[in-house]
């Protein structure tokens, strides 16, 4: 052979190897392969120039446990070489193997399925391979924005949430935004099953936020918000839930800026404690000196009236953050307190004369009518929505209460304190049957109530007349015998209805039978104590003076039990009932109205210690507004730095200082009446030489020792 020929073979050899190498070599991907949580991930594998199938073997292996993933030889898969792990979650392309596609597809897959992966190919000539890595496994990819958002009070913004491209929007399952609180994740909006929830967004959101529905489909589930308030600064958080994956992203609002009711809230408190604290010396002084001119007299009205008046504005500019119940009572407490300001000063007598008496005799009973009709009335709009039985238990005490209005007005203008009292008990137990009413209780505490609270109001009416007509040896007229009849008629009646709902709607008559029982009582009780004043009144002689101090004692301590029974029952069933957020406020309520009904037992005192009359007439002047003005102020700046609310309900912080104003208040008068009437009722239940004993005021009726131009009860009476 020549060296010619020589050369000429070695060449052919060498492209003959090189032909065939170059078909058996493997291809697969440029870099690690990205897999998501319970989806889907295709593996390549491939050669360029195809090779017959037989003789042909394909091996899929997993590096390191070297389980076999799948295995093709001649032709055919060989599932029973196949490893547990992967069995029925490993696809060929049937269709593409004669193109030379081994590429596999591995579905569902798992945190496992992080790894090495080898595709090896086999021909009965030569072999070659190609190795890959699984490197990330992650979930469902739902991306936000990487920056926070800045928007002004009263604008709208867009919160960015989309899903990544790769996943069907029919596989969505369910999408839902959520403000992340300090308790609690509140619900901003829901998508599910292809269909959006306004109605189960919390209620600071509703009508506030919406989807873009045109770009659902291409997985963009982006939030508008409309009317940012300074609560809505945060993270909200916006959860994709496809069936078998889960995922989630992060917007933060940062920056809420003030909008113009909230610097309209700040200027106002601004002007509260100007007003309150520049006229606090001034006043100060005046009352310490007890002269008072016309000049004294401007500031003391500049005083009452505007702190309470621009915290009466302040509080309506504030429904735009807080709830329905707490800005209508704080508006009506702030709107109210001039009036009881002026009942409570000592420069009173000075007004003119029919001012004076209508202060006197209104100012208490239109105080809590007004705070208690504003509380009844957030939940007379939701008739409609209780359950038939609750529905008509609360019509009956709203048409209560409206008459019990108007009744509390007439018995103030006519001088009858003990019957006043008595209405406003009965008005406060028709409020707390609306509160309760209203929240999830059963009927079991509704008959409960009835049967426990209200038998100490009745109660209440027959120890005070005891003392009155029994141990003061007052005339028991007829008005006075018809004003009680009616009011105890009036309870029976409401007590009988309540009785005949509640046991229709539980199907048992015999279960409520106590409210019947009752009801029959109040009347029979009624009698008998209608029978024994007559008598005493037709014999004037009685029992002896020492048995009259004893029993006028031990009624005035009854009725106290009685009063402080009825606000602790009260309290203590909306404490227990009420499952309400709101339901402090209502307890700071609940305290209240009791105060006032009680204080309606005294008529105006005459003679009061002059510091404490003074710090508890400036208290209720200066400090509680400008108390709240502070506390409305502190929480608006601190929710807009926090995002959140630090209290709840401005009623817990509004409420319980008016109480304590009122509470002082109670007191002097207690004081005024023991200081003014002790040594008269010394006389008068010692004093057995005496023909004719001289009459002792009851204690809701205190005497004055010089002529008062209110009217007396019994002038009234004898008057009619």
């Amino acid at each position: 052979m020549t060296m010619r020929s020589m050369s000429l073979s070695i060449f052919f050899v060498f492209f003959v190897f090189a032909v065939v190498h170059e078909g058996l070599h493997v291809h697969g991907p440029s870099g690690p392969v990205v897999a998501q949580l319970g989806g889907s991930v295709l593996l390549p594998c491939f050669i360029v120039n195809p090779l017959p199938l037989e003789g042909l073997q394909v091996e899929w292996r997993k590096m390191g446990s070297y389980s076999i993933i799948n295995h093709f030889q001649q032709g055919k898969s060989r599932p029973d070489l196949q490893s547990q792990l992967f069995r029925g979650r490993v696809d060929f392309f049937p269709d593409e193997l004669t193109k030379g596609n081994f590429s596999i597809l591995l579905k569902n897959v798992v945190e496992e399925d992080a790894g090495g992966y080898r595709c090896q190919i086999n021909t009965t000539q030569d072999s070659s391979e190609v190795q890959m890595e699984i490197k990330n496994i992650r979930s469902l990819v739902v991306m936000g924005v990487d920056r926070a958002i800045f928007a002004d009070g009263g604008q709208d913004v867009t919160l960015n949430c989309s899903v990544d491209s790769h996943v069907p929007i029919s596989e969505i399952e369910e999408v839902t935004w959520k403000k992340i609180d300090r308790d609690q994740d509140i619900l901003v909006l829901l998508y599910q099953d292809s269909e959006i929830f306004p109605d189960s967004s919390h209620e600071r959101y509703q009508g506030r936020v919406e989807f873009f529905s045109s770009e659902i489909p291409k997985g963009n589930f982006s939030l508008k918000l409309r009317d940012v308030k300074v609560e809505d600064k945060g993270e909200f958080m916006c959860e994709v839930h496809t069936r078998n994956m889960s995922g989630h992203t992060i917007v933060l609002l940062q920056g809420v800026g003030f909008s113009a009711h909230h610097i309209a809230v700040l200027v106002l408190c601004s002007v509260t404690l100007l007003f309150a604290i520049g006229f606090c010396g001034p006043v100060f002084i005046v009352l310490r000196k007890k002269v008072a001119s016309k000049k004294d007299m401007k500031r003391h009205i500049f005083l009452i009236l505007c702190p309470n008046i621009c915290m009466f504005m302040t509080f309506c500019l504030w429904s735009t953050e807080g709830i329905l119940s707490e800005v209508i009572a704080c508006s009506i407490v702030s709107i109210m307190r001039p009036v009881i300001l002026m009942k409570t000063s000592s420069y009173l007598g000075i007004l003119p004369q029919c001012l004076k008496k209508a202060v006197k005799a209104l100012a208490i009973p239109l105080y809590h009518s007004m705070i208690t009709l504003a509380a009844c009335s957030i939940f007379f709009g939701n008739l409609a929505r209780i359950q038939i039985a609750s529905g008509h238990i609360v019509t009956i005490l709203a048409v209560l209460v409206v008459v019990i209005s108007i009744s509390a007005v007439v018995l103030a203008v006519y001088g009858l304190q003990m019957h006043l009292t008595i209405c406003l008990e009965i008005f406060n137990l028709a409020l707390l049957g609306i509160l309760l009413s209203n929240s999830n209780s059963n009927f079991d505490y509704s008959f409960e109530i009835a049967s426990v609270i209200t038998p100490q109001i009745i109660g209440m009416m027959v120890v005070l007349s005891l003392q009155r007509h029994l141990f003061q040896g007052k005339p028991f007229g007829r008005v006075y015998i018809a004003v009680s009849s009616i009011i105890l008629t009036l309870v029976s009646l409401c007590t009988i209805s309540v009785y005949i709902l509640l046991s229709i709607t539980m199907k048992d008559f015999a279960k409520a039978w106590v409210l019947l029982f009752e009801s029959v009582l109040y009347l029979f009780a009624w009698l008998v104590v209608i029978y024994l004043l007559c008598c005493h009144q037709t014999h004037r002689r009685g029992c002896c003076s020492q048995w009259r101090k004893i029993g006028y004692l031990c009624c005035s301590i009854i009725v106290a039990f009685l009063i402080i029974a009825c606000g602790a029952g009260s309290f203590h069933y909306v404490n227990i009932i009420m499952e309400d957020k709101d339901h402090a406020g209502y307890l700071a309520l609940i305290a209240l109205v009791h105060v006032l009904a009680a204080a309606c037992l005294f008529k105006h005192p005459k003679y009061l210690p002059g510091l404490l009359h003074t710090m508890t007439y400036m208290f209720g002047a200066v400090g509680l507004s400008t108390i709240n003005a502070i506390a409305l102020a502190t929480e608006l700046i601190l929710k807009a730095v926090k995002g959140t609310r630090n209290i709840e309900d401005l009623r817990v912080i509004v409420l319980p200082l008016e109480t304590v104003f009122l509470i002082a208040w109670l007191a002097l008068q207690i004081y005024d009446a023991w200081m003014r009437l002790k040594d008269r009722i010394k006389r008068n239940f010692e004093d057995e030489k005496t023909a004719r004993p001289e009459t002792v005021p009851e204690t809701e009726h205190l005497s004055n020792p010089h002529p008062d131009p209110h009217p007396d009860e019994s002038e009234v009476i004898s008057k009619l």
